[in-house]
């Protein structure tokens, strides 16, 4: 990925991954932080949020036994996480934080 500042790709996938909200990475080049939009985060997040809690939903109502909710769970954030890697590859840019 570019940098805002020095537009030199100084960030891989891995690097964005991990950036949120509030937490931004140093350029390797130009040495000045680099974050992304909070908003976009949020919304890039929202399908692993929703997933997780109508797995778990699915297996409270359809079994009513721990370990239907903790596997239907797990099966709604593994879902979540297929939608959301993506989705926060393409949708959240990288900025400038104020």
């Amino acid at each position: 990925y570019q940098c805002p500042w020095c537009n030199k790709k100084s960030f891989s996938f891995w690097d964005k991954q991990t950036l949120g909200p509030h937490k931004t990475l140093e350029c390797r080049s130009c040495r000045r932080s680099v974050g992304v939009r909070w908003d976009r985060a949020q919304v890039a997040a929202a399908p692993l949020v929703a997933l997780c809690f109508l797995g778990l939903i699915v297996g409270k109502v359809l079994f009513a036994t721990l370990s239907a909710v903790l596997l239907f769970g797990w099966l709604g954030a593994t879902l979540g996480f297929l939608i959301t890697g993506p989705l926060y590859h393409f949708y959240v840019p990288l900025e400038k934080p104020e």
